[in-house]
């Protein structure tokens, strides 16, 4: 069956309009027609379990918390539990402090899960993952699927927000429908990083088996982003997610090192920078998650503004660009710039700079220190 690429969702009332086509290839380029899809989810007793409470999750999981309709007429499903986990236990505490301090339980019952097996017996409809690494994600869906009631009418959807590598994704697939026919996984990487996670303007990359499955998911999504994207068959998300990342790692570090010479030329960051956003250099690196220190404060916006905390970490980045790079090795492809953007980020993570946002690069290439 091939299914609809990077085509938006688009909702009327409580239904879905999906793309769909011909039967061609997803990667084909085709016309587009739309059809109706109602979710077939209860919607006023949604159970959604949320695993990984890190810089994208935390904020990810507030804004599911914050059960807030889709639109101004109040469409859209209903979450009437939450439930959350975290191995870090600083995680759990930290969000729930900030659900009571918002008064968010007042929308749902939220609570937190003190293991995995208690979390895949509460019989949850969703588990949204959030993770830094395959080996997570494979030990976290593992776990829950097997724990799962074998009374659970209608199964769980598992929506993996992780990136991972495309065989990880389609391996998930494969056990979660094999170990319990009723439930499903899909693939939803994001973009947009910590801001578009605070925002709930995330666009999610997303893999599914059907198009059940995607009408299924695409409420939890909305009310957590902007875009949901469907990108073909499962693996096809996490495939879409590599491509991203490769591009922008390579993008930021052109900005960095732009921004370094500007500044060793005497042109001031901000004036560099204003310049950049109204020219052909214009990207996300340069507008909204900006390298510079003084630029970032000066636009209020960017991890750099606050010495790189709270940002997508070196490391991760440099994970997300092992996997590229490993991908395109599987197929024979070469990727030069994504090696030598992959080569000066493990530099800069041995040196220490791998918790900090990946626009410390920036720092690392003229020798600073944060």
């Amino acid at each position: 069956m091939s299914l609809p690429l990077l085509h938006p969702i688009r909702r009327i009332g409580a239904h879905y309009l999906f793309p769909s086509s011909s039967g061609r290839s997803p990667l084909a380029t085709q016309k587009v027609s739309w059809k109706y899809m109602s979710t077939n989810v209860d919607q006023s007793s949604v159970h959604v379990a949320f695993v990984g409470l890190g810089n994208m999750g935390l904020q990810m999981a507030m804004n599911l918390a914050r059960n807030k309709p889709v639109d101004n007429a109040g469409q859209g499903i209903r979450i009437h539990r939450l439930t959350v986990h975290d191995k870090n236990d600083a995680n759990v505490t930290k969000f729930m402090n900030l659900a009571e301090t918002e008064g968010l339980d007042r929308f749902s019952l939220i609570s937190s899960a003190p293991d995995l097996a208690t979390l895949a017996e509460s019989s949850p409809d969703f588990v949204v993952t959030s993770l830094p690494t395959c080996e997570a994600s494979e030990a976290v869906v593992e776990t829950i699927v097997k724990k799962l009631p074998s009374d659970h009418e209608h199964g769980t959807i598992f929506i993996d927000t992780s990136t991972v590598g495309v065989s990880t994704s389609r391996k998930l697939h494969n056990l979660v429908t094999s170990t319990a026919p009723q439930s499903d996984y899909s693939d939803a990487p994001v973009s947009g990083g910590v801001k578009g996670a605070t925002d709930a303007t995330l666009t999610f990359m997303v893999g599914f088996s059907s198009p059940t499955t995607l009408s299924s998911i695409t409420p939890i999504l909305e009310k957590m982003g902007k875009a949901i994207i469907p990108c073909g068959g499962p693996g096809s998300g996490s495939a879409v997610k590599l491509c991203n990342n490769a591009a922008l790692a390579a993008q930021m570090l052109g900005i960095c090192e732009a921004m370094n010479l500007g500044e060793k030329l005497g042109v001031d960051p901000k004036v560099l920078a204003g310049v950049m956003n109204v020219s052909t250099a214009q990207c996300w690196s340069s507008k909204v998650n900006n390298p510079h220190p003084v630029v970032a404060k000066d636009i209020g916006s960017g991890a750099s503004a606050n010495e790189y905390e709270g940002g997508f970490g070196t490391s991760l980045m440099l994970k997300d660009l092992n996997l590229a790079v490993d991908a395109a090795e599987e197929q024979g492809l070469a990727m030069p710039v994504s090696g030598l953007t992959r080569d000066l980020y493990r530099m800069a993570d041995s040196h220490g700079y791998g918790s900090k946002d990946f626009g410390v690069i920036l720092q690392f290439l003229k020798g600073a220190r944060v």
